[in-house]
């Protein structure tokens, strides 16, 4: 009989995080999801933060 414990696949590693992006000049896009961002900081809503980080990084300026 097998004793041995059953995992799953091998570890998964993560690179380090991304730095956080910096709004365009004169982006209105940029310059709101900047707002959103700080507020959501402030307020403890890291997802809000984590989502505002993508779609500036995606934002066409």
């Amino acid at each position: 009989m097998n004793t041995r414990p059953v995992t799953g696949a091998d570890p998964v590693y993560l690179g380090f995080p991304l730095v956080e992006p910096t709004p365009v000049t004169n982006c209105p896009s940029c310059h709101e999801l900047a707002q959103r961002r700080e507020a959501a900081r402030r307020a403890g809503d890291l997802t809000t933060v984590s989502d505002c980080n993508v779609l500036m990084r995606r934002c066409t300026h």
